[in-house]
């Protein structure tokens, strides 16, 4: 407590929601103003959300927000699961080590599991703070960099045949939501951005934040039936220095339903006069740009890092949800949960691609805590891996199978999720 003041937790009331997103911006060192006109922007997107506070009196010192939402997992389009999404995470400076963060959550956690969802998910501003309450680093982004002009020496079949249209943001609207979702419905972890968000990234909502957005370039892929295939949105920086330029490309967002349309949008973006690099962030750890090139070094990876969280909440509902490779067969695994939601111990059966995890008492073939199962849980962290960094603990086959049958292609998607 600070000056015998009790802290608070609980619901936020429409009236307290402007002080709630102040408070917010403040501890993620965010110096811009939050007005009541930015509240009644964020509205539609809080509808259905829960916004949670740490309140010191009328002063908010503590931020926490969630919903539920569909994830994709792995197994294709129609493999998803409710998961419980996690955000606005903050604990005011002066009130940390209080608990706080830990009351919010924990909270959060078991009512999401009262309600049936198997799976949490968030972004974590900070890797060290998310694994004591289960969570593991489950999808990786990758920035890449591209010296340009480059000449793509590889071309996948029908990449001819995709036309590509120079356009403006706004332009998009039509036709890039029901593309990104059948494109995100295919890759794990890829967040489905609701409605009313493309209106705010295209610059189509009216807001104290609407500048020129609209009219930022674009481009859109069609096939040769006219059909959208792939939509790219980028922004330039400029920089001249005695009459030489030196300018970077910078790709915000892209996506394609085919190889065709992903390699004909980076045919054009690696040809643009003028630009000097291309960066384009968040990419997938299986982007096939690299091998598209003639000179596969042209494509620099930059700094990799985790991009979403996850955290199982029920582990037979969430492994019986995703698709599964590798050798059918059984295993009995152990999983210890320190908080009490997910832990126990079940025969895994995989067959035809799916897994019936059942209660047993039998001997554990793979011990792991829920952190390690749940990083593993998209496809991406190999369990073998988390088993050599002391996490996992077996029979090595016993672990070297199961990392096989977790296993998932295409990686997750890190998409942000525009909520």
């Amino acid at each position: 407590m600070n000056g015998g003041q009790r802290v608070e937790v609980r619901a936020v009331t429409e009236g307290e929601q402007l002080e709630w997103a102040r408070a917010s911006r403040r501890t993620f060192l965010n110096p811009g103003k939050v007005t009541a006109e930015h509240v009644e922007q964020r509205r539609p997107a809080w509808q259905g959300q829960r916004l949670t506070g740490a309140f010191e009196g009328a002063r908010v010192v503590g931020t926490y927000r969630s919903w539920d939402w569909p994830l994709p997992v792995p197994g294709g389009p129609g493999h998803q699961v409710l998961a419980d999404h996690v955000s606005t995470v903050t604990v005011a400076p002066t009130h940390r080590r209080r608990g706080l963060l830990t009351q919010m959550i924990t909270a959060d956690l078991r009512a999401a599991r009262e309600r049936g969802v198997p799976l949490a998910y968030l972004v974590a501003g900070e890797a060290p703070i998310y694994g004591r309450y289960g969570f593991g680093p489950a999808v990786s982004g990758q920035t890449l960099e591209v010296r340009a002009p480059a000449a793509l020496a590889h071309l996948p079949a029908g990449a001819e045949d995709v036309g590509v249209e120079l356009v403006q943001d706004a332009d998009l609207r039509a036709d890039a939501p029901a593309l990104h979702a059948a494109v995100a419905a295919g890759r794990p972890g890829a967040v489905r951005r609701p409605d009313h968000y493309w209106d705010d990234l295209l610059g189509l909502a009216p807001g104290p934040d609407h500048d020129a957005k609209a009219l930022r370039p674009a481009l859109l892929a069609r096939d040769a039936a006219g059909a959208a295939v792939g939509v790219a949105r980028y922004r330039t920086r400029e920089r001249w220095e005695g009459m030489r330029h030196d300018t970077v490309l910078e790709v915000h967002d892209l996506f394609a339903a085919t190889g065709a349309a992903h390699a004909a949008l980076w045919r054009h973006l690696l040809s643009v006069d003028l630009v000097d690099r291309v960066r384009a962030t968040e990419r997938p750890a299986d982007d096939p740009l690299p091998h598209l090139l003639h000179d596969p070094r042209r494509a620099i990876g930059g700094e990799g890092s985790d991009q979403f969280w996850a955290r199982l909440l029920d582990v037979p509902a969430a492994l019986g949800a995703r698709g599964w490779l590798g050798p059918p067969g059984a295993c009995v695994l152990e999983v210890h949960d320190p908080l009490g939601l997910a832990g126990g111990r079940w025969r895994l059966d995989l067959e035809g691609g799916r897994v019936v995890a059942v209660p047993t008492a039998a001997e554990p073939d793979v011990t792991c805590d829920v952190g390690a199962l749940s990083a593993a849980y998209l496809g991406e962290t190999p369990l073998v891996a988390l088993a050599a960094a002391g996490r996992v603990r077996g029979e090595a086959a016993a672990v070297a199978r199961l990392s096989a049958q977790l296993a998932w292609q295409p990686t997750a998607w890190p998409t942000h999720t525009g909520f």
